[in-house]
């Protein structure tokens, strides 16, 4: 999956309550689509006065959604970033970035809410190869006037799947276009480009559409059918 604001925030909330008492005051999130971490806790440390040491303010949360991954995955992310929180908030003093305490509630955490999380945010060969399987991905079913179907995986960006769109119409003799947009892992068999190649099958209805987002696709326009006043996000 790829977080929202809103999701990370409700999730935020309700490891608050549960694993901190409700007394983490809320943070801003920012979306983050940098390749060199899943989540983040930024803060500045601002010097209080000549005897009154140093207090840490200007809290913010970062998390990565450059890639799909395993909501246990961001779930883990949000709550390794709220433990630095819950160290730096309060000014406690640790041994090192993920010191004595730090690995304390870790475990605590862990234990209580059968979590996985973790010192070091990288993924290992298994959780890359998932995150991979299950991205989001735009679908189109291809249905030939000969009476042939076939799929094509495009690009998620709305003017990958307008051009492909418009030129596949232009280059086949097509008598309809179905898009979907899906997170099954069966459609990772399928290149995504904006080549006007297409992959012929025999039975449409084997395919795992079943659960996948309709889209509406014009000439200027992609939009979710279900209710087509809302823009289409991914």
């Amino acid at each position: 999956m790829i977080p929202t604001v809103e999701y990370i925030q409700k999730r935020f909330d309700e490891f608050n309550v549960r694993y901190f008492g409700g007394q983490l005051p809320p943070v801003p999130v920012k979306l983050s689509h940098a390749k060199g971490f899943l989540g983040k806790m930024c803060y500045t440390r601002r010097k209080q006065g000549l005897f009154r040491g140093y207090k840490n303010e200007d809290f913010q949360l970062r998390i990565n959604v450059r890639i799909d991954l395993p909501e246990t995955v961001v779930e883990d992310t949000i709550l390794h970033e709220m433990i630095h929180y819950f160290i730096a908030y309060n000014n406690y003093h640790d041994t090192s970035t993920h010191g004595q305490l730090f690995r304390r509630e870790m475990v605590r955490i862990n234990a209580e809410g059968a979590h996985h999380i973790t010192i070091s945010h990288r993924l290992n060969e298994t959780e890359q190869a998932q995150a991979h399987l299950h991205k989001g991905r735009i679908v189109a079913l291809v249905h030939f006037e000969d009476g042939q179907t076939g799929v094509k995986v495009v690009p998620k960006q709305i003017k990958h799947i307008l051009y492909w769109h418009k030129a596949a119409l232009r280059h086949f003799p097509i008598d309809a276009i179905n898009w979907y947009y899906t997170d099954d892992g069966y459609f990772a068999k399928y290149p995504s480009s904006i080549a006007l190649r297409v992959f012929l099958i025999s039975d449409p209805a084997e395919l795992p559409l079943t659960n996948a987002h309709r889209l509406l696709v014009t000439d200027r326009q992609v939009r979710l059918q279900v209710n087509p006043r809302n823009n289409l996000r991914w």
